[in-house]
């Protein structure tokens, strides 16, 4: 047996929550490694072993089988603006780890003051509204999105308490919670790699604990707010983030859509062309 074969026997503590965990299967990752995953038995969460093939899987940063990735983005931008309305969030909205841009173009036109972040991807569609997440002053956000993001965390306290940091107003993440699932569970992605640990509902809601912030959880959305959230606006989030209140919300927002920003941000970026790329945005 060799170290790694060692390594891969024994029980890791939970990345979350520090819980002693157990062995739960093995998967195939990236169609060489097999690699082991671990259930907690504090918070319940599914995590792989420490994960050694990340610079791997991120040659490619887009996966080339993530076929609802514009799907997701629509889905999302309808979503985020009805959590703002609900939760009042005010300011700006960052998209952390938003790869294309394309969220944060959709909440640009809706109106929203919105940026994105991302290590990983080439923000073709919201280039020059770039915001480093170490950049941001705590407390100045409003609203803070991860969409399909906790799950690419391989140390998942330390990266996502750095979302928490920044202190949004809200944070609204999307992941789909581990409930038990087998080797053959396809959030895995054991082709892509990408996936390394995965929330149970009481995970998720030990994360909101420890950074103070209240919990709202509907299917894959996952909402924390730092005021709490009373039954009304408890009740009309799970109302407008179920399946029929977004294909509604999506109905009225195609319906009443104005231009947003699109309009001022075209000015912005031909303007900035003809200053020359060292034009800087004054709004930052």
């Amino acid at each position: 047996m060799n170290a790694r074969e060692a390594d891969s026997r024994t029980e890791e503590a939970c990345r979350l929550c520090g819980g002693g965990t157990m062995p739960a299967f093995s998967a195939k990752i990236l169609d060489r490694y097999q690699v082991p995953f671990y259930v907690c038995g504090t918070c319940g969460s599914l995590q792989s072993e420490t994960p050694y093939w990340l610079d791997e899987a991120y040659q490619d940063a887009i996966v080339a089988t993530d076929t609802g990735a514009v799907r997701r983005s629509v889905i999302c931008h309808t979503a985020i603006a009805c959590i703002a309305t609900i939760l009042k969030a005010r300011g700006r909205v960052l998209d952390f780890g938003g790869g294309t841009g394309l969220l944060c173009r959709l909440l640009r036109d809706r109106g929203f003051d919105a940026y994105v972040s991302d290590k990983y991807a080439e923000p073709v569609y919201a280039r020059e509204f770039v915001l480093n997440l170490k950049e941001v002053v705590p407390g100045s956000i409003g609203l803070l999105s991860a969409i399909e993001v906790f799950e690419h965390c391989a140390h998942p306290a330390r990266e996502i308490g750095q979302l928490f940091a920044v202190r949004p107003q809200v944070l609204v993440a999307t992941t789909v919670p581990y409930r038990g699932e087998k080797a053959d569970w396809w959030y895995i992605g054991a082709r892509a790699g990408q996936h390394v640990f995965f929330f149970s509902p009481a995970g998720l809601r030990m994360l909101a604990e420890q950074h103070g912030y209240h919990y709202v959880g509907v299917r894959d959305f996952h909402v924390f707010s730092r005021a709490p959230i009373s039954g009304a606006r408890r009740l009309a989030l799970q109302l407008l983030l179920s399946k029929w209140g977004l294909r509604a919300a999506s109905v009225w927002m195609t319906a009443t859509q104005r231009t947003g920003h699109s309009e001022a941000d075209f000015r912005y970026l031909c303007d900035k062309l003809a200053s020359g790329p060292e034009a800087a945005r004054s709004k930052k």
